[in-house]
């Protein structure tokens, strides 16, 4: 069954960011089994381009031509005054990686905006941790499906037998939810001449916070470098030479960087939030995500243990293997697709 789907998001589709490279790994999949998707970008990202660009909605979107309408919960400022009209006629489907409240955000218009998209007629979500989330937020539990993304979208750009260095990476947005500039203080605090971290990803997401992570990193004794944006195959790389895997977030809907690293054979160190415990498993040690010294301690007790970092790797490869694979993901997410169409037709 072929669909006429739209998708409606905001800001850059192409980030490389865990729900745009989520986006981009689903469509591209689906387009290859000839199920095409329309892609519409209504507007930027923050919540004041969004409400600027309300009033351009229909210019942008005829509902009419579509089967389903899909809804990157990205957009929740954007499409809010809409959501009920489109779905008098038209079967919506939410695919939400996180809400603003969920990471602790209690403006009432947040609030607001979440119990629209919530009416949707199918919930998508990344992990069994949203779900319940949801269920919790009034949720109806059989309108929500769980498609965690995949684990091996650089498994081709690995690089073979490349040895591994004595290098610590973490990949992720300079945003405070993100800690990274925990994981530099963190580091601060660690001798060594051998050991480097790298940090790899957006560094201009959050100038605010930006400017706190570079007067940590100016303040570090040891390496700290900055590699920014990188393409996917210098990331395999990237991913290939490290030992150690580590982010100490305070919030995440799922961790796609976890799950690639997991299927990288590298140990994880990571904050104990969400579903990141069930996600990394035995493959990693977890901190509470604002805890220095702990952080310090489990940064410290892996560098110092050569055989420590070999179980984990066995352990982190252990647990890849039972994560979904971008082929089922992609095929998950069109099964929910298509029982919001049959559920809205019958």
């Amino acid at each position: 069954m072929t669909l006429n789907l739209a998708f409606l998001t905001v800001g850059n589709p192409d980030r490389r960011t865990g729900g745009y490279l989520y986006h981009r790994e689903v469509f591209r999949r689906w387009r290859a089994w000839g199920q095409p998707v329309d892609e519409i970008v209504l507007g930027p990202a923050d919540v004041a381009g969004q409400l600027a660009a309300r009033a351009q909605v229909e210019r942008f979107i005829d509902p009419s031509r579509y089967d389903v309408l899909i809804i990157d919960a990205l957009a929740r400022a954007v499409v809010a005054p809409w959501i009920d009209t489109w779905r008098t006629y038209r079967p919506i489907v939410a695919l939400i990686h996180e809400l603003p409240t969920l990471a602790g955000a209690n403006d009432p218009q947040e609030h607001q905006w979440e119990r629209t998209l919530l009416r949707a007629d199918v919930l998508v979500t990344v992990s069994d941790e949203g779900a319940m989330a949801l269920i919790e937020r009034g949720a109806d539990p059989a309108c929500i499906h769980v498609v965690s993304g995949g684990c091996d979208r650089l498994r081709n750009d690995i690089p073979p037998n490349l040895p591994r260095e004595m290098l610590v990476i973490a990949v992720g947005q300079w945003i405070p939810r993100k800690n990274i500039a925990h994981l530099v203080r963190a580091w601060s605090q660690i001798a060594s001449n051998t050991w480097r971290l790298e940090l790899i990803g957006e560094t201009d997401a959050d100038p605010a916070y930006a400017t706190e992570i570079w007067h940590a990193i100016r303040h570090c004794p040891t390496p700290v470098i900055v590699r920014g944006v990188v393409p996917d195959n210098e990331l395999a790389e990237r991913y290939a030479r490290a030992s150690i895997f580590a982010l100490p977030s305070r919030f995440e809907g799922y961790g796609l960087v976890f799950a690639e690293a997991l299927a990288c054979g590298l140990p994880v160190i990571a904050g104990a939030v969400g579903p990141v415990p069930t996600l990394v498993g035995n493959g990693g040690i977890l901190v509470p995500p604002d805890d220095e010294q702990a952080l310090v301690h489990a940064l410290r007790t892996v560098m110092a243990d050569p055989l420590l970092r070999q179980h984990l790797s066995e352990a982190a490869q252990q647990r890849a293997a039972s994560l979904p694979r971008w082929d089922e993901t992609a095929q998950r997410l069109l099964t929910a697709v298509r029982n919001a169409f049959t559920g809205h037709t019958t």
